[in-house]
């Protein structure tokens, strides 16, 4: 059996996908409320960013991400002179044990 004619039967038509996304866009306002993120199916954390680049950003930004084990810093350096340049440079802390699963007390 083809890989399509599995996914055939995985297909929503257009009403069922309306559905869905609604269903889905009702559990990520939930999970962004105060009150009702306990109970969400989709938690939601509040972003503080105002907008999207525009092309125009030069300087050094810090990108953080903190995952289940590891927390990985990256170091953006974004450049103009007459055509924009990106540089990346990240490193990877892992995250004991002890404070993965501590009282966050500490």
């Amino acid at each position: 059996m083809t890989v399509d004619k599995y996914l055939y039967h995985m297909r929503l038509s257009d009403e069922n996908l309306m559905d869905v996304s609604k269903r889905f866009r009702k559990e990520m306002d939930k999970g962004l409320g105060r009150d009702t993120n306990p109970t969400a199916a989709v938690k939601m954390l509040p972003t503080f960013v105002r907008s999207t680049p525009d092309g125009t950003e030069v300087g050094d930004f810090l990108a953080l991400d903190l995952g289940g084990t590891n927390f990985r810093v990256l170091l953006v350096k974004v450049s103009s002179n007459g055509k924009q340049k990106v540089e990346m440079e990240n490193q990877i802390y892992a995250i004991p044990e002890n404070i993965m699963r501590g009282s966050g007390a500490e």
